[in-house]
């Protein structure tokens, strides 16, 4: 090359600075490829449990930028409902309505297993024999009913149930539900008075301030439902009067005193059905 040529000078340095470009450009590209499998790779295995692998992501963050960032802040899903355990099958409650009802419910109950305290089909058709049984296991427990056109209702009652004809008993911790608009709803207490759940000879009813949530004849054969001024809920069941199918009453036993109290639901004449 003759290198008394001016042109030939510029064009060997204007090569030679696009090829030094070239090479940086490729030494970055280079770093970031590692860093991304690196990153990668760490997380992988520390994700896979490698106690030994540790991943710097401070340094990791800064390298990474915006994008990573936001990855770090999506959010997990969220895990099941881990549902206690029960003391037989319920004839009403579907495992969907019975998480949603679980979720719902205090502190107090939450972690307790579910006993089945009384039953129409198991302890016979009778509102004395539903108050006796709730004598059982005292607290918070669960009242279901299921009428004959399928919709299942009911209410979060503070046993025992004692018939005291005028004097309302329960909590705000209580509660009505239904599930005839195809999933479970959950009416808590409005605050408008304290008319919780109202137990007679002849009658149990929940809520109140003119007319009941919840009201089930002694025979429990027949029932009916309304707005109330307690809850502020609609009519439970599909219609406000209804023919009642089952009727169960659940409590929640610590698990140190569930077998004896089982043993002890199971000790006591069993109605028109046999254990």
């Amino acid at each position: 090359m003759d290198r008394s040529n001016p042109s030939s000078d510029s064009a060997i340095k204007g090569n030679g600075g696009k090829r030094s470009l070239l090479s940086k450009g490729k030494q970055s590209l280079s770093k970031v490829i590692y860093q991304a499998a690196r990153f990668g790779g760490y997380r992988s295995q520390e994700r896979k449990g490698n106690p030994d692998v540790k991943v710097d992501d401070r340094n990791d963050l800064e390298f990474t930028g915006v994008e990573m960032r936001h990855m770090q802040k999506a959010e997990k899903p969220m895990a099941l409902v881990d549902l206690p355990d029960i003391s037989e099958p319920s004839l009403l409650l579907t495992e969907i309505t019975r998480t949603a009802l679980y979720a719902s419910m205090p502190a107090l109950v939450q972690g307790r297993k579910w006993l089945l305290l009384y039953s129409t089909w198991r302890h016979g058709i009778s509102l004395s024999s539903l108050y006796r049984r709730s004598v059982l296991w005292p607290g918070p427990s669960l009242l279901v009913v299921g009428d004959r056109k399928g919709a299942v209702f009911g209410g979060l009652v503070e046993a025992p149930l004692r018939p005291t004809n005028k004097k309302y008993q329960g909590t705000n911790d209580t509660f009505v539900f239904t599930t005839t608009p195809g999933n479970p709803v959950i009416f808590r207490p409005t605050g408008a008075n304290r008319y919780f759940t109202l137990c007679s000879t002849d009658f149990l009813a929940i809520g109140g301030g003119g007319h009941f949530a919840l009201y089930l004849d002694s025979d429990l054969l027949s029932g009916s439902s309304s707005f109330s001024e307690t809850y502020g809920n609609p009519c439970l069941a599909h219609s406000e009067d209804f023919e009642v199918k089952e009727v169960e009453l659940w409590g929640f036993v610590y698990a140190t005193k569930y077998e004896e109290v089982l043993a002890l639901s199971r000790m006591e004449a069993p109605g028109i059905c046999r254990w």
